[in-house]
């Protein structure tokens, strides 16, 4: 499989007037002798007048001469030249990128990490930046760093670029498994699935967070590989849209593998996108194969919550609460099934300490929408539908 080259808008301020030749990116793919993203070209307009000057200071020298070793793929020397330019200009915004990319793309990581620092001091929360500085934070182990700036790259638009996408979210998404997010993991791999990218480490990668094991596929013991990629192939096939052939990976693996911790669970969110109802069966058997998962209890009464199963969805969510008090799912499992049992006080406080921690949930608004309408509070009801449609939009 060919993976497109990776190009995106650079930050304001950095020049476009020509396109260097740069050399491929070498990730954590590269040991597996899978095809990798090849080396990003991140690039903005800033335009270059036609008829340059002659250089009038030794600053222009610098940074003339840097710009023609960057065109012809002189790395070294672009990176020699660019340093010495910003040691005669600090706030120079343009050079201290191309310096990070230069260094980026020679894997001097540490060194594209502070060149980066700089920048982003001149250009704070440019995308493009933050990118490559997450991933070269990625490559020097620093991966809560690494988290934190390709969130906040994705959430300005840095994977808006479609051959941006492949590198960031793939990146972003391994950090969010080893963060222990696995639900924002299995979101950044339905990209790939829905673009029909896939290789031995995404389907790796997907298994992890499917499994809910907090480690990077470079990380992963060779003993448990097959079995993890086989999950991710399974998981993957389902993304992808072939339901009935994923149903079939399934049932081979849960065959094989009966008594493991969170297969059912993860086949189970899968169909919870599509069909609640066909995720509860999946539910019961995590619960039964892990009474004591609070993750199982809340899924589980979830799905019931929203199949209008009450009784059942109020015993699963008080199990899940029982383990794991602020549990988000749970609560408003557990609040919107007392408020159909007509016990509005308590739904109400529970779906309030919800919005407590996340005021935007839509889930928990509603629920209050329906509660207070129910009460007579005409105006808090309007108040709470208003935000939901807000939320909605």
């Amino acid at each position: 499989m060919s993976l497109a080259p990776v190009t995106a808008a650079i930050p304001r301020g950095v020049s476009t007037s020509n396109q260097q030749k740069v050399a491929p990116w070498a990730n954590s793919l590269a040991a597996t002798g899978v095809p990798v993203f090849l080396l990003l070209v991140f690039l903005l307009a800033y335009p270059t007048p036609a008829c340059a000057l002659e250089p009038t200071s030794p600053f222009d020298d610098l940074a003339s001469h840097a710009t023609a070793a960057r065109d012809q793929g002189n790395l070294a020397l672009a990176i020699e030249l660019y340093s010495r330019a910003e040691q005669l200009k600090p706030d120079w915004a343009e050079g201290w990128f191309y310096l990070g990319l230069l260094q980026y793309s020679s894997n001097a990581f540490p060194s594209a990490i502070d060149a980066f620092n700089h920048f982003l001091l001149i250009q704070p929360g440019a995308a493009p930046a933050l990118a490559l500085r997450g991933l070269s934070e990625f490559e020097t182990g620093a991966y809560e760093d690494a988290l934190r700036d390709l969130e906040q790259g994705v959430a300005e638009g840095a994977a808006n670029e479609p051959r941006n996408e492949q590198i960031i979210r793939y990146h972003f998404a391994q950090l969010l498994t080893r963060a222990g997010r696995f639900e924002d993991a299995i979101t950044q791999y339905q990209f790939f699935a829905a673009k029909h990218i896939n290789n031995p480490d995404l389907q790796l990668g997907l298994g992890l967070a499917g499994m809910r094991v907090q480690a990077l596929p470079k990380d992963t013991p060779a003993e448990d590989r097959a079995f993890l990629q086989s999950v991710g192939s399974a998981g993957y096939t389902f993304l992808s849209g072939d339901s009935d052939g994923a149903q079939k990976q399934f049932n081979q693996l849960i065959a094989g593998n009966p008594s493991s911790p969170e297969l059912f669970f993860f086949y189970g969110v899968l169909l919870f996108s599509h069909s609640p109802d066909l995720a509860i069966d999946q539910f019961r058997n995590e619960v039964a194969l892990a009474p004591g998962s609070p993750y199982a209890h809340a899924m589980l009464a979830y799905s019931l919550m929203i199949a209008g199963r009450y009784v059942e969805a109020r015993q699963d969510a008080q199990r899940a609460l029982a383990v794991a008090p602020d549990m988000e799912m749970a609560q408003i499992a557990l609040g919107r099934s007392l408020a159909e049992q007509g016990d509005t006080q308590r739904a109400a406080e529970l779906l309030n300490q919800v919005l407590q921690r996340d005021p935007d949930n839509l889930e928990a608004h509603m629920g209050l929408a329906a509660i207070y309408s129910r009460s007579g509070r005409r105006e808090d009801a309007y108040r709470e539908r208003k935000v939901c449609l807000g939320l909605a939009q």
